[in-house]
């Protein structure tokens, strides 16, 4: 043994390497070696969970699409003047809409940003990014539970939904749920004309128009078409400006009717 050497230094008083090694090892980044072996660990946990289960092989999502400024104060809520609103995502709405499941106003509020975030048909990514994140389950969860304009603006995004994602729509249990929707004996006309729409739109999917054919939604049309005069002249106004805004959605009910039965039967209707 060299003189010297049991202190770190050799004969000629030089640093010994052994120690300038040591020293590299205290300066290396454990925390970005095990973040790396953790992340490795995960991707094949996923991949054999995946195996030959028919799921796409991808990494777990750790961002989703930003919401636009209008559809922000409707996640986060009223701020206060001057104060700049946190980033919203899309991910964020749907956890907000699950939080607040039993606040209707609420969820109401949150509906009217995810429709303009997915009001643009060539946004199909985010549709899709949607259907992955099981916004339609948590819209139609929204049908299930609440009524009147909250269940109408969560049916003008599923009417979005409809023809851009009509196959997980149907997977989701849509066509029955909206079926449902339409079945209930004194449904405001505009929930009604909202329902039909969306149905109206799944049958360009030849899957999905399968689905709504073994749901009997052609009956559902052509009966209601036959009520709808009977209904209009049950329902009871206060004055002229709500008799002719119901007249309008009547209206409007009637021709989605028949825009439906004229998919399901490959004709056009009187």
């Amino acid at each position: 043994t060299v003189p010297g050497e049991f202190f770190g230094l050799t004969a000629l008083g030089e640093i010994c390497p052994c120690v300038k090694l040591c020293g590299v090892l205290r300066a290396m980044n454990y925390s970005h070696d095990t973040e790396m072996d953790r992340d490795w660990a995960a991707d094949q946990l996923r991949r054999k969970k995946n195996l030959g289960s028919g799921l796409s092989d991808m990494p777990v999502r750790r961002a989703t699409a930003a919401l636009p400024q209008v559809a922000v104060a409707a996640v986060q809520g009223p701020v206060p003047v001057g104060t700049p609103p946190g980033e919203a995502t899309l991910g964020s709405a749907l956890s907000a809409l699950a939080i607040n499941a039993g606040n209707p106003e609420h969820v109401q509020r949150i509906c009217h940003g995810l429709l303009a975030l997915l009001y643009d048909k060539e946004c199909l990514p985010v549709h899709y990014e949607f259907a992955e994140l099981k916004g339609v389950e948590a819209l139609l969860a929204v049908l299930r539970r609440h009524g009147s304009g909250t269940a109408l603006a969560a049916l003008r995004v599923l009417e979005k939904l409809s023809r851009t994602v009509p196959r997980e729509f149907c997977v989701a249990g849509g066509v029955d749920v909206l079926a449902r929707c339409a079945e209930v004996p004194c449904q405001a006309p505009r929930l009604l004309e909202a329902s039909l729409r969306c149905l109206h739109g799944l049958t360009f999917d030849t899957e999905a128009k399968a689905a709504v054919e073994r749901r009997g939604v052609k009956d559902i049309a052509e009966a209601l078409l036959e009520d709808i005069p009977l209904r209009k002249g049950r329902q009871v106004v206060s004055s002229q400006e709500e008799q002719r805004l119901l007249e309008e959605a009547w209206d409007d009910t009637t021709v989605i009717c028949r825009r439906l039965l004229q998919r399901l039967n490959g004709r056009k209707c009187r």
